[in-house]
């Protein structure tokens, strides 16, 4: 790759890492995480700015995502039509469980949420479309890595110093095994889930497809022919 191309990599890499978690940063962090040089990510940093993908707070001097993130994503909205595909997908799940569907997408070591469609009869749930989890976290993100190839998983595990993790390992196993994921309060209080893998055109894992409930309602899992027909709908646009 040449310095052009490195550079220019450099630049919009540090765009991954403003998240609705962390949606703001200064030099140095970004220096530490990125383990790079603050010079380096200061220059970096300048061309964003200049460009409009990030402002500089005033009082705080940590930087934020700039007006040309926000018209970039709309045109992608508008263009892609990502929202009313995964809905025309996934309405008729709705409308049979009568519960809420999620679409969770990998990006790196994580899987972010980019669709959520409720359903009016039951609880709303905390989540928001841009929470971002490790793919190790819940079992609605374990299910992606359970799919993943045997060297990305173990590569990720090592990462991860959960190599050496029984329980983990088990229910990786299991989720492959069964094709799906299902839990009663693992991850939120008072919930429960069922969640497939999400491949992509090339029939690669790309992330989850889950329904979110109460756990006082019978279990989720009689849907669990209807999530992964709906997942082979979505396979065009994931």
């Amino acid at each position: 790759m040449t310095n052009a191309l490195q550079s220019t990599q450099v630049v919009f890499s540090l765009l991954n890492y403003f998240t609705v978690e962390k949606p703001n940063w200064g030099v140095r962090e970004l220096a530490r995480v990125t383990h790079r040089s603050p010079s380096v990510i200061q220059r970096a940093i300048n061309v964003l700015e200049q460009e409009g993908f990030l402002l500089k707070n005033a009082i705080s001097k940590n930087y934020q995502l700039g007006f040309r993130c926000i018209e970039l994503g709309q045109l992608a909205n508008s263009t892609l039509s990502f929202t009313e595909l995964a809905e025309l997908c996934l309405r008729p799940v709705v409308d049979e469980t009568g519960e809420t569907v999620f679409i969770y997408r990998q990006r790196d070591d994580y899987l972010v949420c980019n669709f959520i469609l409720e359903s009016a009869e039951h609880i709303r749930f905390t989540a928001t479309v841009g929470d971002r989890l490790p793919l190790h976290q819940a079992p609605f993100t374990q299910v992606t890595l359970a799919f993943m190839p045997q060297a990305e998983q173990d590569a990720y595990l090592d990462r991860h110093n959960l190599a050496d993790d029984p329980t983990l390992k088990e229910a990786l196993h299991k989720w492959a095994q069964q094709g799906y994921a299902s839990s009663c309060e693992a991850w939120q209080p008072h919930t429960q889930g069922i969640s497939v893998p999400l491949f992509n055109r090339q029939d690669i894992v790309a992330g989850s497809l889950c329904i979110a409930a109460s756990s006082l309602r019978g279990e989720l899992t009689e849907y669990k022919i209807l999530l992964q027909s709906a997942a082979k709908k979505l396979r065009s646009i994931i």
